[in-house]
C-alpha cells in the first residue's frame, strides 16, 4: 500500500503539472488540462486513502505482534504448567491408596504439594493473561477497523457499477449455482436423447449458466472465455432446435405433396376404369331425335355420379396419405437422431414418400433438406457435448493450466471511478 501511495503521488503530481503547462496552445491543450487536472484530483484522494489506511495497518501490525508474543508466551507457561500437574498424577494416586490403609483415625497430612500447588496457580494465571490478551486484540482491532473505515470515507466515492462488482464478487453463491446448473444440464441433456421433452430444461440450465457467467465476466470476477464457451452452447442449441423444426415442416410438406399425388393418381385410376361407361353416358346425354328427355336426364345422373364416385377415389386416397400412421422405427434409427424418436420417425416419413413418388422433385428436394438438418442436429449435439466433456475435464488433463487460460481473458468492463 505504501508503494501504492508513493506511485499515485508520482503520477497525481505528473498530472497537475500537465495541467499547468504553458506551452501547449489549442482546444486541445484546454481539453487535456482539464481531464488531467480532474485525473490529478482523483489519484490525490486515492493516495491519500492508500497513505492513511497504510499508517493504520502498521500500527495494528506492531500492536497484533505484541498481542501474539502475549500469547505465546501463556500458552508455552500454560504447557509448563500442565506438565507439572500431570508428572503429581500418579503420586496423588499413590497417596490416597496409602491413607486407605491407616486405621488410628487420624488424618494424614492435607498439606498439597507445593510445586503442584504452584503449577495451578500458574496455569490459571496463563489463562488469564490469555483471556486478556484476546480482549485486548478484539478491542484494537476494532480500533483500527474504525479509522480504515474513517479513512476510506472521503470525497472519493465508487459509482454504482463498482459497488454492484464488489457485489459480484463477494457473491460465491453466483459461482456454485452456476457450477451446479452446468452439471444439471448435461446430465439433462443426457436424460433428453432419451426423453426430448426434458430438452427444453437443459436450455433453460444453460441460460442460467450463462446469464451469470457474462455477469462475472463484466464485473471482472469470471472469465470471457466462459461467456464464449455458454454463447457457443446456446447457439449450438438453437441450430439442432431451428433444424428439428425445419425437419417437422418438411415432414408436413411432404405428407401434403404425396396426398395431392395419390388424389391425382387415384382419380386418373378410377376415371380410366369407367371411361368408356361415362362416354356411353355422355352420348346418350346428348342424343336427340327419338330419346326422351327422360333418358337423356337418366344418362347425365350416371354420368356426373360417375364422376363424383372418381372424385371420391382421389379424395379417399388423399385422405389415407395425410391420416396414416407415423411409421415405426428400429433403435438403430433412433440413436441415429441423437434418441430423438420424433425427428428419426419424421425424417423416415419423408423418405418413405420420397420412394414411394421417385419421380417427383419436391418430395425428392424435401427428402435431401431433411438429411441437412438431421446432420445439422448430429453435429450441433456432437460439438456441445464435446465442447463440454473438455470444459469439465481439462483442469485434471492439463492440472490447472486450462483454468489459468481462462483466468488471463479476465476483465471487467466500465471505469474504475
Amino acid at each position: 500500500m505504501k508503494k501504492i501511495a508513493e506511485y499515485l503521488r508520482t503520477q497525481a503530481e505528473s498530472l497537475t503539472a500537465m495541467a499547468d503547462a504553458d506551452n501547449l496552445k489549442g482546444k486541445y491543450a484546454d481539453e487535456l488540462a482539464k481531464n488531467a487536472r480532474g485525473l490529478g484530483r482523483k489519484l490525490d484522494l486515492a493516495e491519500d486513502r492508500y497513505r492513511e489506511v497504510k499508517g493504520h495497518l502498521s500500527g495494528w501490525a506492531d500492536e497484533l505482534e505484541e498481542f501474539q508474543k502475549a500469547a505465546d508466551k501463556a500458552l508455552s507457561d500454560a504447557q509448563d504448567a500442565q506438565r507439572v500437574i500431570e508428572s503429581h498424577a500418579g503420586k496423588d494416586d499413590e497417596k490416597k491408596a496409602g491413607d486407605k490403609k491407616k486405621d488410628d483415625g487420624t488424618a494424614g497430612s492435607a498439606d498439597e504439594d507445593p510445586a503442584l500447588k504452584r503449577a495451578k496457580e500458574d496455569l490459571a494465571d496463563a489463562r488469564r493473561r490469555l483471556s486478556t490478551a484476546e480482549g485486548d486484540y478484539q478491542e484494537r482491532a476494532n480500533h483500527y477497523a474504525s479509522k480504515i473505515r474513517s479513512s476510506i470515507d472521503d470525497d472519493m466515492k465508487d459509482s454504482w457499477w463498482n459497488d454492484f462488482k464488489a457485489w459480484v464478487g463477494d457473491a460465491d453463491w453466483l459461482g456454485d449455482i452456476a457450477t451446479w446448473a452446468s452439471w444439471a444440464a448435461t446430465a439433462v441433456g443426457v436424460v433428453a436423447m432419451f426423453f426430448p421433452a426434458v430438452g427444453v430444461i437443459a436450455l433453460a440450465l444453460t441460460v442460467v449458466v450463462a446469464a451469470i457467467h457474462i455477469t462475472q465476466a463484466v464485473t471482472g470476477n469470471g472469465s470471457w472465455f466462459d461467456v464464449v464457451m455458454d454463447l457457443g452452447a446456446l447457439k449450438l442449441a438453437r441450430t439442432g432446435m431451428k433444424a428439428a423444426k425445419a425437419v417437422k415442416a418438411l415432414q408436413k410438406s411432404s405428407r401434403k405433396t404425396a396426398a395431392g399425388l395419390a388424389e391425382g393418381q387415384a382419380k386418373t385410376q378410377a376415371a380410366r376404369a369407367n371411361a368408356g361407361a361415362r362416354k356411353t353416358a355422355a352420348r346418350a346425354e346428348r342424343r336427340r331425335g327419338g330419346t326422351s328427355r327422360k333418358n337423356r336426364e337418366r344418362a347425365r345422373a350416371k354420368r356426373l355420379r360417375m364422376e363424383g364416385e372418381n372424385r371420391a377415389a382421389g379424395k379417399q386416397a388423399s385422405g389415407e396419405v395425410r391420416d396414416a400412421e407415423m411409421p415405426q422405427i428400429s433403435a438403430q434409427e433412433k440413436a441415429s437422431a441423437i434418441g430423438d424418436k420424433a425427428l428419426a420417425r419424421q425424417v423416415k416419413d419423408i423418405n418413405k414418400w420420397r420412394d414411394t413418388y421417385p419421380d417427383n422433385p419436391t418430395l425428392a428436394s424435401n427428402a435431401a433438406q431433411a438429411q441437412r438438418h438431421k446432420d445439422a442436429v448430429q453435429g450441433a449435439w456432437a460439438v456441445s457435448t464435446g465442447l463440454d466433456a473438455a470444459d469439465k475435464s481439462a483442469d485434471a488433463l492439463t492440472n490447472d493450466g486450462y483454468s489459468r487460460m481462462k483466468d488471463r481473458l479476465t476483465a471487467p468492463v466500465g471505469s474504475q471511478w
